[in-house]
């Protein structure tokens, strides 16, 4: 039975960015099968609202239509969930990062990959560890 992950829009972004960085590695192993990918609609919102900044567009030269098709990969890739997330909170230190925490809860997902400082500060909430890439990267090593 393979990991279940939530994987943040933060890392998301990352590998969209830069595919062969760990962000990107660890989508890409989400899309050979070595973990289960989840992500939350809201999670999918934020991702392309990020990408989608005029700074990150400027910056980077990617265009929209790029961005839908990667998130249309996304979408092969992992699992949106459908059913409502759960009411938590305030978990986190900022309560902005909670519907990480309830997506992880309603895929029964052991992992939050992220970036997200205030996410990594808490380190854990009930079963649900939050770890870097690297460090997520390294679990699936040694699975």
């Amino acid at each position: 039975m393979p990991l279940n992950a939530v994987v943040d829009a933060s890392v998301l972004v990352s590998a969209f960015l830069f595919p062969g960085s760990l962000p990107g590695q660890v989508v890409a192993l989400a899309d050979e099968g070595a973990y289960a990918l989840h992500f939350s609609p809201i999670l999918l919102e934020e991702l392309k609202r990020s990408l989608r900044s005029p700074k990150l567009k400027a910056a980077y030269g990617h265009t929209d239509q790029a961005i839908d098709a990667w998130c249309a990969g996304l979408h092969e890739t992992g699992q949106l969930l459908t059913r409502p997330l759960p009411e938590i909170g305030p978990v986190c230190r900022d309560p902005d990062d909670d519907h990480v925490i309830a997506a992880a809860m309603a895929a029964g997902a052991e992992w939050i990959v992220t970036g997200d400082r205030d996410l990594l500060d808490l380190g854990q909430h009930l079963t649900i560890r939050m770890v870097t890439p690297r460090a997520f990267l390294d679990v699936l090593e040694a699975f």
